[in-house]
């Protein structure tokens, strides 16, 4: 069973990812000339560079060349740098093009904060929000005793145990934290887009660059947590700098019970097959 309390933060995560990219546009908007035009441009350019052109090369090589899948099963940190090797360049590269081809200048840094707005503001719905829908859904299935009977005919027995497992693990802590972390995931998508726009206005090259580096460094720590080489509770912790923080001034101040009530709940990761399967 998923407790009520739970379910309310699972829609509560959901609309949280609509609700920040719009809070943010609004905040902005009386700063500095935002352009819904070029929000748009920002949204479409991740989902074409994304999750249309990056997803067809997860699948020729994850599942469709037997030899490349075959080596990144064996070899999990190459895997996990390969992942955000191509996240960075994919989605940096589509910045360019977006920003080059389709964005109406509206001024510094106006432009790059409506393009940031609408890439990192899609993936905050897409990763955030439709995810939260799903599990929702699940979970209200679960509740009502229908889980088996609506996945049994087309997902094996395991699988099935394993997402209710998944399920009924979920906790407001956890929630929580996955949401703060689509809020700091917006907020460095709009620093990528300043620095990217950067270099398309003065066009240097090596801007560009620093932006898929960085983006992958980011990134990295993330796909070392999927593939088991890495704790999500450490992921959190270097995602969640300013938790870290005050759980640190709590300690000082010999408040143990508060700084362990901050700590993040260790959160067990699918199979490595399975999370290969989705990317």
């Amino acid at each position: 069973m998923v407790s009520s309390p739970v379910l309310i933060g699972i829609a509560a995560s959901a609309a949280l990812s609509i609700l920040w990219p719009t809070s943010i546009f609004f905040i902005c908007r009386s700063r500095m000339t935002l352009l819904i035009r070029n929000v748009l441009v920002g949204a479409g350019a991740f989902f074409v560079f994304s999750q249309v052109l990056e997803r067809s090369l997860h699948v020729y090589l994850l599942k469709l060349n037997p030899t490349t899948a075959a080596w990144f099963q064996a070899h999990p940190i190459g895997f996990a740098l390969y992942g955000c090797l191509a996240a960075g360049l994919f989605e940096e590269v589509g910045r360019v093009v977006g920003m080059r081809t389709l964005v109406r200048v509206s001024g510094t840094p106006g432009t790059a904060v409506a393009y940031g707005i609408g890439h990192g503001g899609l993936e905050a719905i897409l990763i955030g929000g439709l995810a939260m829908v799903q599990t929702f859904t699940f979970a209200i299935l679960l509740n009502s005793g229908r889980f088996d009977a609506t996945f049994g005919s087309t997902v094996s027995p395991e699988a099935i145990a394993r997402m209710q497992t998944s399920l009924e693990q979920l906790t407001l802590a956890g929630l929580t934290m996955g949401t703060v972390e689509r809020l700091i995931a917006l907020l460095i998508q709009i620093g990528l887009s300043l620095v990217v726009w950067r270099a398309v206005e003065k066009g240097w090259l090596g801007l560009l660059a620093l932006a898929v580096l960085c983006h992958a460094v980011i990134d990295f720590p993330v796909a070392l947590a999927q593939t088991g080489q890495l704790s999500s509770s450490i992921v959190e912790g270097l995602l969640l700098t300013p938790i870290v923080h005050r759980i640190h001034d709590l300690v000082l101040k010999g408040q143990l019970d508060e700084a362990r009530r901050q700590l993040p709940e260790e959160r067990p990761y699918p199979e490595q097959s399975h999370l290969r399967s989705t990317w």
